[in-house]
């Protein structure tokens, strides 16, 4: 069952002296002390934002809102989540309450203003019940509960008020026993507390300064007498150590108010949480979350998402950025909590105009706005109503038609000078004027008449950028027009802050190497002619030092595949790739579906299935996706590898776009996914509207694009030049200057080991890695630091620092020089920064790390770079650190000091060779735990 918040006003003068005689009675032992949170947050919305909860101690949550994984992943990420159980009241009506066998546990009175029900605390069926409950909760993974609804029994004939009072108390104190692990935390409950020494984990009390009127609907502020009523019950709790949580209201355009609030509250010596009075807004305690989630809105009368350019061409910049992009389907309900202090902005590209039930998205924009969340419209506007438009400063004008168009003004920042140049078009124009107060155009033209329009302009409330002045598309080609990067920044105000970073690790841009499956069973071109297996092995595996991933599919070398004749001679090679130290496991499926949605594509114009849908496997007809996935898993784990190298990963084939269920499958059978996505950017075509996302959220699980796409796309889909994969170096290079958006990520088949000139390619390719010095990853390891840029979570603390959580395995935020250098005295979780042309790159121990910065760069012993993962970088005083690498090289890494370094591990001294203000370190191991490093 599930209940909600009861949020009361003050008492009457008459129960404000009933509850005032309850405490002069009360008993005066000293409270047992337990560990107080620092920060608390109030989640009463779905779909609460788990992450971000994270960041408090305390997480109060419905519980009906709250899976069993979703507890237990909260918990992983450092809150203690506390599910709400009204005590008082049944929140149902009568029917349920019979349906339940509760009906004998009510009273006579139900509460109108929140069609609840009053409950009898003396009622033994209303007690089990609630035990029962707090049981499954425990069970559930719960830290404690919020107990509301204490104060309802004050409803009731004040002649009952005794007996109900006892009864609760006895409640409480029998809870407190028979759930000893649980925290109690009471919301008020003033009139059994003295009763209950040692049973209240904390107290929350509501509007101490700003109080919400549930009649008027409207916030207020709170009476002087309110609070010093409430200060006569709180001393004794102050006296006793019991926390004190004090939940005040202020709407979400209240932002600074509600900072200087919590901490005139927290002065006060509260634990604050300034809100709103429906609990669905991430409010200020002494953390505040920033917002790093960007809605984008898509229509899928459009295409679905996977075709949405919003997605396609804008999801890797905004990646980049350090932003979680919640994808959102206009033609589904979109969510009705609060946005702000969870978004960073809402994003719409949409080009079809209004969404087939325009009412309801305008209003949902109109939220947005009340909310101060910054919006930006690209491609068209999904608005055409008048008083939004107005609202927004625009206006629809009237084009006179093709025809010659007039360039009035333009900010050379915003467009025509980042991709494509400035060119005026008249085919496509949206025609929106800006009204004289409404924001500023980036570009504004006319047409022959005098009518002005603005298809670039940015306001107070975000901005747009329209067609034709978004993109520019000539045949496969696309250019951008506007600067993605700026025109974002400045419309969604997005601020100075640490970017969680993909592409770099220890001051190393990481790398990887995963290989497709397909072509194992072909043969190389040179003496010998080995199959393709044998020679990827030979030429590319043993001799490059690069960890590599590789897949096999089943169904080209397994007796039940396309050449059963063939097993014999190719399982042994399989097993020999699989046994090679630097590898690890992956499957590509049983036949290698070319379409891994076929329905779908089938419906698709000019489909041309010219393989067919899935390898020609004798007996198998149906494409069936459990046994693409789980049987090709267990094939590989029975006869090509061992239990102590299982398969880890699966690497969709085809168009690598498999739906909700089949990514399902995947995390089904323990396997991370890998593949989809198109990034390709060459001097040929440099635009970086061919950097693709790397993530794709669904309702299965999150897929995971390559971060940059096989040689397939290099080579004309493998019909020559067979040298065309040499241009992968020009992505290589293209996204590492001026920005880093990619790391050194190596993807191909086993067919490019057959012919010479693709041979030859590959070796060039290896050889441009190597001089890079990057840090070599499994992809099995790379995947769950991506996961950490979705998965992540970013807060302010109360003193200004920056509190990460949930990184997952990303270890590496990127900061704007600007803000400064790590202060490592203060910083908990951070060995060091790299400072580089592509950005300044801080070094982290831990998936929870406090980032202090400072003005100039720290003077302490601070890691430089590293070749391998670091596991803990720990301050023993001002020249000596505590240190743990492991990985599968032997270990090189450099710390930045003023004086010489020397490294200990487990007695034995290593020395430093002095390198322009560095240390460099060769260790011969390839983990070291608990090492020291000493510094003079």
């Amino acid at each position: 069952m599930e209940f909600k918040f009861r949020r009361r006003r003050a008492l009457t003068v008459a129960l404000r002296l009933f509850a005032a005689l309850s405490l002069s009675v009360g008993a005066t032992a000293s409270h047992a002390a337990q560990a107080a949170p620092e920060s608390v947050a109030f989640w009463y919305a779905d779909n609460p934002p788990l992450q971000e909860l994270a960041q408090f101690d305390w997480a109060v949550v419905e519980s009906g809102h709250m899976s069993t994984a979703d507890v237990a992943r909260i918990r992983q990420l450092g809150s203690q989540p506390f599910a709400y159980l009204s005590v008082g009241e049944f929140d149902g009506d009568r029917a349920t309450l019979i349906e339940l066998g509760l009906d004998q546990g009510a009273s006579s009175k139900r509460n109108k203003a929140w069609n609840s029900q009053v409950m009898d605390l003396t009622s033994p069926q209303w007690r089990d019940h609630l035990f029962k409950r707090a049981h499954a909760l425990q069970a559930q993974g719960y830290a404690g509960l919020f107990l509301d609804t204490l104060d309802s029994f004050q409803l009731l004939p004040p002649s009952e008020w005794p007996s109900q009072q006892t009864a609760l108390a006895s409640f409480l104190r029998e809870l407190h026993t028979r759930e000893p692990t649980l925290k109690l935390f009471f919301n008020r409950g003033f009139e059994v507390l003295p009763q209950l020494d040692g049973v209240a984990a904390a107290v929350a009390v509501e509007s101490i300064h700003a109080g919400w009127d549930a009649g008027a609907k409207r916030y207020r502020p709170v009476p002087e007498a309110d609070r010093e009523w409430l200060d006569i019950h709180l001393k004794p709790l102050r006296e006793k150590g019991i926390p004190l949580v004090a939940i005040d209201y202020l709407p979400p355009s209240q932002r600074e108010q509600a900072r200087k609030l919590a901490r005139q509250l927290r002065q006060e010596g509260f634990i604050p949480f300034v809100t709103t009075p429906d609990l669905d807004y991430l409010g200020v305690s002494t953390v505040e979350v920033q917002p790093r989630r960007i809605a984008l809105l898509f229509d899928p009368r459009e295409g679905d998402l996977t075709t949405n350019a919003g997605h396609v061409m804008l999801g890797g910049l905004l990646e980049y950025l350090g932003y979680r992009i919640d994808y959102f389907a206009v033609d589904q309900p979109l969510p009705m909590h609060c946005f702000s202090g969870l978004y960073a902005g809402v994003v719409s590209w949409m080009n079809t105009g209004p969404p087939q039930d325009s009412q309801h998205f305008n209003a949902w924009i109109n939220q947005r706005l009340d909310e101060q969340v910054p919006l930006v419209f690209l491609a068209g506007m999904p608005i055409e109503n008048t008083v939004l438009l107005k609202r927004l400063g625009l206006q629809q004008g009237t084009f006179s038609g093709p025809g010659a168009l007039k360039l009035l003004s333009h900010d050379p920042h915003l467009i025509g000078s980042f991709e494509a140049p400035l060119v005026l078009r008249s085919r496509e124009l949206t025609p929106l004027s800006v009204l004289p107060d409404g924001p500023k155009p980036g570009l504004l033209l006319a047409d022959e008449k005098g009518n002005s329009f603005a298809p670039v302009a940015i306001g107070a409330w975000g901005g747009i950028a329209l067609a034709p002045y978004l993109i520019e598309t000539n045949g496969e080609a696309s250019r951008w027009i506007i600067d993605p990067f700026t025109f974002v920044q400045r419309a969604l105000r997005l601020p100075l802050q640490p970017h969680p970073d993909t592409t770099t690790e220890n001051g190393r841009r990481i790398a990887t190497v995963h290989i497709d499956g397909d072509g194992f069973p072909s043969r190389a071109e040179i003496r010998g002619t080995p199959y393709a297996g044998q020679s990827v092995l030979d030429l590319f595996i043993k001799p490059y030092p690069f960890l590599t991933s590789v897949s096999i599919i089943e169904g080209e070398i397994s007796p039940r595949g396309m050449f059963p004749f063939l097993a014999k001679e190719l399982e042994p090679i399989a097993r020999t790739i699989f046994a090679d130290p630097k590898v690890e496991v992956a499957t590509h499926t049983f036949s290698h579906p070319f379409f891994m949605q076929p329905e779908k594509s089938m419906k698709e114009e000019g489909f041309d299935p010219q393989y067919g849908l899935n390898m020609k496997i004798p007996g198998y007809n149906k494409i069936d996706f459990r046994r693409e996935v789980f049987g090709s898993r267990d094939y590989i784990n029975n006869h090509l590898t061992t239990p102590q190298k299982p398969v880890k990963m699966i690497f969709w084939p085809g168009d690598a776009l498999p739906d909700e269920a089949t990514i399902q499958y995947a995390y089904d059978a323990g396997l991370q996914n890998v593949n989809g996505g198109t990034t390709v950017i060459t001097h040929a075509n440099p635009s970086l509207t061919g950097l693709s996302p790397l993530l794709r959220p669904t309702s299965g699980g999150l897929q995971i694009y390559a971060p940059i796409i096989n040689e397939n796309m290099y080579t004309n889909l493998w019909k020559g030049p067979f040298y065309g994969f040499r241009d992968v170096i020009d992505t290589f290079e293209l996204t590492n200057s001026p920005r880093r958006l990619r790391g050194l990520h190596l993807y191909y088949h086993f067919y490019s080991g057959t012919k010479q000139a693709s041979i030859k390619v590959m070796d060039d390719i290896y050889a441009f890695m190597i001089k890079q010095q990057p840090i070599s990853l499994w992809m099995s390891d790379y995947l769950p630091r991506v996961r950490g840029l979705y998965e992540s979570s970013l807060a302010r603390t109360a003193s200004g620092d920056w509190q990460v959580r949930g990184l997952n395995a990303l270890r590496t935020l990127r900061i704007d020089p600007q803000m400064g250098w790590p202060d490592l005295t203060r910083s908990q979780g951070v060995a060091g920064v790299r400072d580089l042309p592509e950005g300044r790159y801080v070094h982290l121990s831990s998936d929870h790390a406090l980032l202090a910065l400072r003005p100039e760069r720290d003077p302490r012993p601070a890691l430089e770079e590293a070749n391998v993962p670091l596991q803990q970088w720990r301050y023993l005083d001002d020249r000596r650190v505590s240190f743990s690498f492991a990985g599968e090289f032997d270990i090189q890494f450099s710390v930045r000091a003023a004086g010489p370094c020397s490294v200990d591990v487990k007695g034995q001294r290593f020395s430093a060779r002095a390198d322009n203000g560095l240390w460099v370190f060769q260790l011969p191991i390839k983990q070291v735990s608990d090492a020291q490093l000493l510094c003079h």
